[in-house]
């Protein structure tokens, strides 16, 4: 039963994680078409909204961390780690990016999560990458700046 709990928290962070990507980006996109700065500006602010819809996706898994974590059933963060918030926000981080230091690791049913959190991690950071550069083929044109 808990395995189910942790695959449906999966989906829904995925479905919440993919949904809160492409607002920021399809946001992002017709913002930087009306702002009154230089276009290669505008690729400033489109890594800076991906920044942002990261920061909050990571936000996303570290809370669905801290709710799971040591709950009977659903296993545990282990290493350096005092259960406090910015200890479940880096954790997710290193999940998120897929950098894994290792000095922090979930133990049972939320190392599922963990790789969950990678994969979507790892989709949502190209899906960024890829973004970030067609609007630089779209902007960023040194030779036309003043």
């Amino acid at each position: 039963m808990n395995i189910l709990i942790i695959l449906v928290v999966g989906t829904l962070l995925i479905c919440t994680t993919v949904l809160v990507h492409y607002e920021v980006l399809r946001m992002t996109g017709r913002l930087i078409r009306h702002l009154p700065i230089r276009p290669r500006q505008g690729v400033l602010v489109v890594i800076l909204a991906c920044l942002a819809a990261h920061l909050v996706e990571i936000g996303l898994y570290a809370i669905a961390f801290a709710a799971l974590h040591e709950r009977p059933g659903f296993g545990s963060i282990e290493g350096e780690f005092v259960e406090g918030v910015l200890d479940f926000f880096y954790f997710s981080i290193t999940s998120y990016t897929t950098l894994g230091v290792g000095d922090v690791y979930p133990k049972g049913l939320l190392r599922l999560l963990a790789g969950i959190e990678s994969l979507n991690g790892f989709l949502a950071i190209t899906w960024s990458a890829s973004f970030t550069y067609l609007m630089m083929q779209r902007y960023w044109h040194p030779e036309r700046d003043e």
